[in-house]
């Protein structure tokens, strides 16, 4: 009997690598996304859900809701990515407005009621932005979190590879610094984390370059055509891009290419240099070792069979 789909909601900020990641989970048959929240991170968190709903438009996917949900930090002012991802978040690529329309109602809401209605807590939420609206849901409605399956991020840099460093700061990532006290409930929620870093998304063999962008760019469907347009202006400037975003997606759709090692983290809210960081047990022998909410970390992947699922679903007609 064929397995089911893991169903999804996909919880996101609007760059570049949102766009493709929403994509490969679009075009990969191991996954169904029921609904789409965006949060403020990269970019506005309307800006973030008309660009969700441009990707949607490619696929004609009308069944599956697009909302907004909280358009700030819980306690701090929102950061933009908008000097690396444009103004528009997708790379400036002036595309045009989409036709669809997001829910009226919050996705705070629609989380909680998709859980709901989810039997076997079958429902994975991945997010790869800021954990701001998580947050919320599990303040509002603490009950929930026996719902979630998995929770799948996008974010941190835990130290455990020579890659394992700040992106914003020397030791904090961007989607948990950009909401650090979000962060904190999720990480001490007790929910089912995996979290894919920088440790393994910053690492050179995993990103898109030049040949493989060229490559992309001369397929002429419609998604390598959108997917050419919002690289254009970094591929241009940079000459490769991270992939930060698909390859945590990936860790839902292929499991068997990622390493996972179990720890407990503590993120830093306070610190006058570290706000942000999440703050890895490495130790294997301590008296005061840190045992309580571990959560999964990503550490290794394998480079080539990825870049070949990620490429492939960007590549077919």
């Amino acid at each position: 009997m064929p397995k089911r789909p893991t169903r999804l909601i996909i919880d996101t900020d609007g760059g570049i690598d949102d766009a493709l990641a929403l994509i490969l989970a679009l075009r990969s048959p191991e996954v169904e996304v029921v609904g789409v929240s965006t949060v403020s991170g990269n970019v506005r968190v309307e800006q973030a859900a008309i660009n969700a709903l441009r990707v949607i438009e490619l696929f004609d996917h009308r069944d599956i809701w697009v909302a907004q949900g909280l358009g700030n930090p819980l306690i701090r002012d929102p950061i933009r990515a908008t000097s690396f991802h444009g103004t528009d978040g997708l790379g400036d690529s002036n595309l045009p407005q989409p036709r669809m329309r997001t829910r009226k109602e919050s996705a705070i809401d629609l989380i909680v009621d998709q859980l709901n209605k989810e039997k076997d807590h079958g429902l994975t939420i991945v997010c790869i932005g800021p954990l701001t609206n998580i947050a919320a849901v599990l303040t509002n409605s603490p009950n929930i979190s026996g719902r979630i399956g998995e929770l799948l991020i996008m974010g941190g840099a835990f130290g455990l590879s020579r890659h394992g460093y700040g992106n914003v700061t020397p030791v904090a990532e961007f989607n948990i610094y950009s909401d650090p006290e979000a962060a904190k409930i999720v990480f001490e929620s007790g929910i089912r984390v995996r979290a894919v870093g920088l440790d393994v998304t910053s690492a050179p063999e995993n990103w898109l370059t030049s040949a493989e962008y060229s490559r992309v760019k001369a397929t002429k469907n419609g998604v390598s055509v959108f997917a050419t347009r919002i690289l254009a202006n970094t591929m241009q400037k940079r000459h490769m891009f991270e992939l930060h975003d698909p390859i945590a997606v990936g860790a839902v759709i292929q499991p068997s290419l990622y390493h996972f090692i179990e720890r407990s983290v503590k993120i830093e809210t306070k610190g006058e240099y570290t706000t942000g960081m999440t703050v890895t047990e490495r130790r294997e022998e301590a008296d005061n070792i840190w045992t309580e909410n571990p959560i999964k970390i990503c550490t290794n992947l394998k480079s080539q069979r990825f870049k070949r699922l990620f490429l492939g679903h960007l590549l077919k007609n």
